[in-house]
């Protein structure tokens, strides 16, 4: 059971969710929020896998409120915005989101999101990742991961869809070491610290 926790401020809108989730026997909604106050009080006893979060209630709310929750253990946020701006999407994603959603997009897509973002992955609705497109405005031929050996890209495309080191070791034929070292080097071309920030980047320039 996937279970949800919605933080939003419009009792419509959170009525339309519940309506929305109600018709999926593996999700669960095991509390409700008004502002970033009543959620951070709530959600101790309400133990939860995903959080749905609008970044703008009243009070206690934005990207500090979401780094806040979601640097607790297996508790993921997905954002539910009106924003489509390229700086909401990024700002969201590098404070911990781990799936960000725009208010029009399809039902379909915020299910679409919970069952990815409850396995560990990133979701960006379709139409947010329009947006991503037009934050790139500096020419491919200079982005970092243009300076990647062929080697180096194929541990970054696995690396970005969830495989472990070991894992890339075993598709690529490589030992464990070998495989950590090529990791080690395309984080320093790309300026990233974590695998989290590959994905980010991948998202951000929709690359494959």
């Amino acid at each position: 059971m996937i279970r949800i926790f919605l933080a939003d401020d419009h009792t419509i809108f959170r009525q339309g969710l519940r309506q929305i989730l109600a018709d999926e026997a593996d999700i669960d909604i095991v509390g409700e929020a008004t502002d970033g106050d009543e959620l951070l009080a709530q959600l101790p006893s309400a133990p939860c896998d995903i959080v749905l979060l609008d970044l703008t209630m009243p009070g206690r709310s934005g990207i500090s409120l979401l780094r806040e929750i979601a640097v607790a253990e297996n508790r993921r946020v997905v954002v539910l915005s009106m924003h489509e701006e390229d700086q909401y999407i990024v700002e969201a994603l590098k404070a911990g989101a781990a799936g960000y959603v725009t208010k029009n997009s399809a039902s379909d897509q915020l299910i679409q999101a919970i069952r990815k973002v409850v396995k560990g992955e990133l979701f960006v609705s379709a139409s947010a990742s329009q947006s991503l497109i037009r934050q790139v405005r500096t020419p491919r031929a200079e982005l970092p991961h243009t300076r990647l050996t062929p080697r180096e890209r194929e541990v970054f495309n696995l690396l970005v869809r969830g495989s472990k080191t070991s894992d890339i070791a075993r598709k690529l034929g490589l030992s464990i070491k070998t495989a950590s070292t090529h990791k080690t080097n395309l984080l320093h071309k790309m300026q990233a610290e974590t695998t989290a920030d590959l994905i980010r980047y991948a998202l951000r320039h929709q690359l494959d």
